[in-house]
């Protein structure tokens, strides 16, 4: 149950609650009765909600009542007034005061069920915004995870506020990132070495976490430690992060050739010419010949999936990822959509076939990124040609650049601060052909989520969806973000 703060319960200007006593800082539960005693009925955490009527000949009963409700853990108490008690008995105040209770006034006017009611709300509001989060968090592990364990555990540390390591059981430190002058290895180290443990086991002391895995006489575990004690879901974070470690740990020739298909393809949009570059090449191509994928994805994680996927499909092939999409050599005559199974539904593909290896440069990349981006979810092309390949041009660029920073820009630094998907809904709504239920098929929303997602588009950025002008613009601008 999320903790919810008493400063945010008293700003409730429609319950016109008057603070008192500060106490404790938050509550997590919270109850109303009229028990001279009621601890057998609340529970750590709680607000009581009381009119004192048992106390109504007995004001100095409040000493006891207070002493027993905090000895329980209870942190607040909210007052009833203008019942029992015209206003809040001297003897309460004194009480909550001496055992660090939070104390606030209820006037007559407000019924009880009208602040457990906000209450319910709010909590509501913060466990749906906790799952989201999770699940956002969950994403950004799967994608860092793509370029190999140092990135995941420097995600993972990022996401957790955590120094987060893992090691072996040989005494290895493989990776890790400290923080707040907090170090994990030495935790990781530890639960590796610990012949014992079972594989798949994790343990939680206080503010450290650790979790074993591994396979074949192969054993690993992560530690993640902070000041303060993880709550339920950045304990279901660090299983998720020990999950992936293990699908990167158990397959190291795997990584390995990963990290080599990233250099190579890296290498080689720099225009770096070398043996080695040509050695890595020859790989996967066949007479120099080699098939060029551009993906596209609905969500980091599914990309990371798919890439998985076409990685075991194809062990030589080349892969350099980016937040949600993804550059592909691979074997001449691979790139079919046979290659992608049923997660086709869920991308966009321009495959360009049997092309030199030689000629993969940035404007090919970015010719295939947008023709990728232009094309309908669920969709693997042939690259085309004839899609928008002037839109990298410099002098188009130019021209776009201030439009795209009022625009798709603005959108995209709206997302990162708020976690809100407003770019990936205007651009399903764009390439849908400005069809609400096809956008909301696409992010797999409601058709009224969609329709308030792009008020807000045009609210931010100062435009009229129902213009086909604008529309066209929007969608240009977008394909080429």
């Amino acid at each position: 149950m999320s903790e919810i703060s008493f400063r945010w319960l008293t700003n409730q200007h429609s319950l016109n609650l008057r603070p008192l006593v500060e106490g404790k800082p938050a509550f997590s539960t919270i109850h109303a009765s009229e028990l001279a005693d009621p601890t057998e009925f609340t529970s750590p955490g709680a607000l009581m909600l009381t009119l004192g009527l048992v106390f109504r000949d007995d004001p100095e009963g409040f000493e006891h009542y207070a002493a027993a409700l905090a000895a329980a853990g209870v942190h607040g108490i909210g007052f009833g007034t203008g019942l029992a008690f015209a206003e809040v008995p001297p003897a309460l105040t004194r009480a909550c005061s001496q055992h660090h209770l939070t104390l606030f006034e209820i006037p007559r006017a407000t019924r009880f069920v009208s602040i457990t009611t906000a209450v319910a709300q709010e909590q509501a509001r913060l466990e749906n915004n906790a799952h989201f989060t999770f699940h956002r968090q969950q994403e950004r592990l799967n994608h860092a995870a793509v370029s190999g364990i140092q990135a995941l555990i420097d995600e993972a540390s990022n996401q957790l506020s955590a120094a987060v390591a893992v090691a072996s059981s040989s005494g290895a430190v493989l990776s890790q990132r400290d923080a707040e002058q907090l170090s994990a290895a030495s935790a990781a180290v530890e639960a590796a070495e610990q012949t014992g443990r079972g594989t798949g086991t994790s343990t939680s002391t206080g503010a450290t976490i650790t979790s074993t895995f591994g396979s074949a006489g192969r054993r690993w575990a992560v530690a993640a430690r902070r000041s303060e004690k993880f709550d339920s879901y950045s304990r279901a974070l660090i299983r998720h992060l020990s999950g992936l470690a293990s699908l990167l740990l158990d397959h190291p020739d795997g990584n390995s050739h990963a990290i080599l298909g990233a250099l190579a393809l890296d290498a080689q949009l720099a225009g770096v010419d070398s043996p080695a570059l040509h050695a890595a090449f020859h790989l996967i191509a066949s007479h120099d010949l080699t098939d060029v994928i551009y993906v596209t994805a609905s969500t980091p994680s599914r990309l990371a999936r798919i890439v998985s996927e076409i990685g075991k499909a194809e062990p030589h092939s080349f892969v350099r990822p980016e937040q949600d999409s993804a550059l592909l050599m691979l074997p001449p005559g691979t790139a079919t959509s046979h290659l992608f199974k049923k997660q086709s539904r869920y991308l966009r593909v321009s495959a360009l076939r049997g092309v030199a290896w030689q000629e993969l440069n940035p404007a090919l990349l970015s010719s295939l990124q947008s023709h990728a981006r232009s094309l309908p979810l669920g969709t693997v092309a042939a690259f085309d040609s004839a899609a928008p390949t002037w839109l990298a041009e410099p002098g188009v660029s130019e021209a776009l650049g201030a439009r795209r920073a009022a625009t798709v820009n603005r959108l995209a630094e709206h997302d990162a601060q708020h976690n809100t998907e407003l770019l990936a809904t205007l651009r399903a709504f764009l390439v849908g052909n400005a069809n609400l239920a096809t956008a909301a098929a696409e992010l797999g929303v409601h058709r009224h989520t969609v329709r308030a997602r792009l008020d807000k588009v045009e609210q931010l950025c100062g435009v009229d969806l129902a213009n086909p002008v604008t529309r066209a613009e929007l969608l240009l601008l977008s394909i080429d973000s």
